[in-house]
């Protein structure tokens, strides 16, 4: 990439290209006249800024331009041309989690209470805001030299009060490893702050244990470890870790909502609680301690105070920044479904959510989640829908409708539904699979109206 031409960005010098993907492409600038260092996230150039991923970049630049926090990249700037689009996102030299753990070198208890905190605290932030990150894992997660956590990579975030899901940047149409996502996100429920919650269990869990706590030899594999398995006691893989520390990961990773902590704020209590424990100074220092052992950075700690959340919470700032009045039409276009969350006891939307969908949306079509054992594509009238254990809510018009479930080992099994507007419907369906013990369940259809998750 070094004899690519660099692009120009108005207000900017590109001084070095650091990523290029499918969607967007990432680049380290001088922002001018300031002279600062700065991180351009732009929509690629084969990419034209009316397009659904588009319209997520866009919806990115909302969602940071409503969060302030020290774990979080500020946004500078969002710069939107007719055939360009471009974040201009504060500078952090840092190196992602992910990179840092493929070196192998064992991470101390403290240095891991460490890092969870700087990403729970972030997400304490977002969630008192109403967003809901959706891929909290080691890539998400950036770690400075002396010692800082940046959670980054909002893309796919959600606004609680925004039921409409982003288009992926990375076109792939789905998040990555599904080995840190929570139960209810694998069975395609609206993901609420406590999924993040067991998504960071799930990142400590890897740090404290050197693997994860739900691995297998595919995808199919890690979501049915993560829906039914409990993970490996982190007593058998490894030493130091307290009772009162793995009690705390043990609890994040609880299948049912309910059962984790209530709140990010809960969990940042708790994990300060341990890092008091371990007496090993502030997370930062504990945090590049490890990063001397990497051999990756001699720098200092940052010394500056870490805040504790026993401190009153930062009330939310006032009415969100002019980018939530950007093109809301342009967020109408993203991902082209909607999520219906049935019984839903959220409040309603603040005023300063401009974008939220009419109060009428969700009553105008029916809603149908399928969970199938083992695995089953997923066929509503003729067309292929969806694939378990990865279904979401399939939107139906009113009326009747034509289902069909295949397994590669397993005979058809074929439904009529009929469904009403705004009518949820959960389908529990047992492929007849070959087993040494034989048979099959019958499967079950029942409405989704006691069934929803509680609210946080």
């Amino acid at each position: 990439m070094q004899g690519d031409a660099l692009p120009q960005f108005d207000g900017c010098q590109v001084v070095a290209r650091l990523r290029t993907g499918a969607v967007t492409d990432e680049y380290h600038a001088i922002q001018q006249p300031l002279g600062r260092e700065v991180l351009i996230k732009a929509l690629s150039p084969s990419i034209l800024p009316s397009s659904p991923f588009a319209a997520t970049l866009e919806r990115e630049a909302r969602v940071l331009a409503a969060l302030h926090h020290g774990s979080i990249l500020q946004l500078y700037g969002y710069e939107r041309r007719d055939d360009r689009m471009w974040l201009v996102l504060e500078w952090f030299d840092g190196q992602a989690l992910d990179e840092l753990l493929a070196r192998g070198v064992r991470v101390s208890p403290a240095a891991a209470v460490g890092v969870a905190l700087g990403v729970a605290r972030a997400l304490a932030h977002a969630h008192e805001r109403g967003f809901v990150h959706r891929d909290v894992q080691p890539r998400n997660v950036m770690v400075g030299q002396a010692g800082g956590v940046k959670l980054v990579n909002f893309a796919v975030a959600v606004d609680e009060h925004l039921p409409s899901m982003p288009e992926l940047l990375d076109a792939s149409g789905k998040l990555g490893s599904p080995a840190y996502l929570s139960p209810e996100q694998i069975l395609g429920e609206v993901p609420d702050p406590r999924s993040d919650l067991f998504s960071l269990g799930a990142v400590l869990y890897e740090l404290l244990a050197g693997q994860r706590p739900f691995d297998g030899p595919d995808d199919r594999a890690i979501t049915q470890r993560i829906r039914h398995d409990a993970p490996v006691p982190l007593a058998k893989l490894t030493t130091g870790v307290s009772g009162a520390l793995e009690r705390l990961v043990t609890r994040a990773l609880q299948k049912l909502p309910a059962d984790r902590f209530g709140s990010a704020v809960e969990l940042v209590r708790a994990l300060e609680a341990v890092q008091a424990e371990y007496g090993e100074g502030t997370a930062a220092e504990s945090v590049a301690g490890w990063l001397r052992a990497l051999g990756w950075t001699t720098q200092a700690p940052t010394s500056a105070r870490e805040p504790s959340s026993r401190a009153r919470a930062e009330p939310a700032r006032g009415p969100r920044r002019a980018l939530w009045g950007l093109g809301i039409a342009s967020v109408a276009i993203v991902g082209g479904s909607v999520l219906f969350h049935a019984g839903s006891s959220r409040s309603a939307p603040r005023p300063s959510q401009v974008l939220a969908p009419s109060p009428s949306a969700a009553t105008a079509f029916g809603a149908l989640r399928v969970v199938a054992e083992p695995w089953a594509h997923v066929i509503v009238d003729g067309r292929h829908q969806e694939t378990t254990p990865f279904a979401r809510p399939i939107t139906l018009t009113p009326g009747t409708h034509y289902l069909r479930f295949e397994h590669p080992q397993a005979p058809p099994e074929r439904r009529t539904l009929q469904i009403a507007a705004g009518e949820n419907v959960l389908l529990s369906i047992k492929m007849q699979v070959p087993s040494p013990e034989g048979g099959a369940s019958q499967p079950v259809i029942q409405p989704l109206t006691d069934a929803a998750p509680p609210s946080p």
